[in-house]
Order: C-alpha cells, then sequence, then structure tokens
C-alpha cells in the first residue's frame, strides 16, 4: 500500500491510506467476497495486488493521469487497485477519467491492463444482470482497477488468482448473469444495507483527515 499524489508528504498521508485501505478491504471483504461477486477473489489480503491510494483532492485531469501512469510503472504487480479517496467527482467525469487513463496506459505500456471502473455513484439498479453491475461497483471511493488481459469476463471483477487453470474455469460463466440470479429479494436487500454500512464508516473515518488537510 503506498500514497501518491500532492498530499502524499502531508504528515497524516500515511495514516489516511492505511483508513483507506481498511475501508475498501471491507468492500472486498462484505460485498464482493461475501456475495461471490468474484470469481477470482480468494484472499482478502492479498487480493489488492498494489493498493495505490492518489492523494489528490482536485477534480482529475491530465496531470491526474500522467501521475497516475507513473504511479502504475512504479509498481511491480500484475493486480493494481488505485483509489482517488479525495476526489469530489461525480461518476460520469471519473468515467471519462478513466477511459482517458486506459488510453495512456496503452501508450506507455507494450501490454496494457484491463481496467474496470468502481464509483460510490456509479447509474445502475436490479432490473437485469447488465445495469446491476454499476450498483455492485459503488465502493466507498472513486478507483480503477488494472489487471492483466483474460481475467476481466463480466460481473463485478476484483483480484485474480494465481492459477491458471482456476481463472479459464471461472470465465466459463457469464458471472454478471449468475451475480444477478442470486441476487434477488432479501439478498440483494442485504448487499445494499452493508453497502450503505460501509460508506457510513468511511465518512466516518474520513473526517478527522479531511480536516487535518484542510478539506473537512
Amino acid at each position: 500500500m503506498v500514497a501518491r499524489g500532492p498530499l502524499a508528504d502531508h504528515a497524516r498521508a500515511r495514516a489516511f491510506a492505511e483508513e483507506v485501505h481498511r475501508v475498501h478491504k471491507r468492500y472486498a471483504a462484505e460485498v464482493v467476497a461475501a456475495n461471490r461477486l468474484c470469481p477470482f477473489l480468494r484472499d482478502v489480503e492479498t487480493g489488492f495486488g498494489a493498493f495505490v491510494a492518489m492523494l489528490d483532492p482536485g477534480e482529475p485531469g491530465v496531470e491526474a493521469v500522467e501521475a497516475t501512469v507513473e504511479a502504475v510503472l512504479a509498481v511491480k504487480n500484475p493486480v493494481i487497485h488505485v483509489v482517488f479517496p479525495l476526489a469530489r467527482i461525480e461518476a460520469t467525469p471519473f468515467e471519462r477519467f478513466s477511459a482517458r487513463l486506459a488510453e495512456a496506459l496503452k501508450r506507455a505500456m507494450p501490454n496494457p491492463p484491463v481496467m474496470a471502473t468502481f464509483h460510490p455513484a456509479l447509474v445502475g439498479d436490479r432490473t437485469n444482470a447488465h445495469k446491476l453491475v454499476g450498483v455492485l461497483r459503488r465502493a466507498p471511493d472513486p478507483f480503477v482497477q488494472l489487471i492483466p488481459e483474460g481475467m476481466h469476463e463480466g460481473g463485478t471483477v476484483f483480484a485474480p488468482l494465481a492459477d491458471a487453470a482456476a481463472i479459464a474455469a471461472a470465465q466459463t460463466v457469464d458471472t454478471s448473469t449468475a451475480n444477478f440470479a442470486k441476487l434477488q429479494g432479501p439478498k440483494m436487500d442485504e448487499l445494499l444495507a452493508k453497502l450503505a454500512e460501509i460508506h457510513a464508516d468511511r465518512a466516518a473515518s474520513y473526517a478527522p483527515f479531511l480536516e487535518a488537510f484542510g478539506l473537512g
């Protein structure tokens, strides 16, 4: 877990990045793993691969794209999660940012990763498998997940297994359709309640850090 960005040298940056990591581990364990949303996620402790907290309070733009590419190139891990816990940006602009980031990574890397975008306000609903993906990806903070090509079949991809055979077996199932089938009625209500609980945890635990950063 590393902190990067304009506030990475702040005295509270490391502690804040650790808190961000804790909150996102809750999302990984209590939402993704608990509901088997990702056929690849087995160990939440190691499932993030490289976890990068970009401590930039601005709206991600060209400079943020460049800084994120630099951060991605600096870590040596096939799986990377880059989180933007201070970004005050709505879902659609963040999706545009992640698209620009994906293009920049294609230019910067000979074998660019596949990107999945998460945001607490992603558009989605419970009416069909495709729309449900947006609901399931309402993480505590905006983030992008970078994974190697071939590990991204549908649904809420989160982290890969090391076993290539297990990955291939998991990909025979349409993950988004399987998730929709099992998340009906009370099961979905429970998941949404857990998401709300984690988002409330995020707001409460981040508050003293935002104040320290002058962002409260």
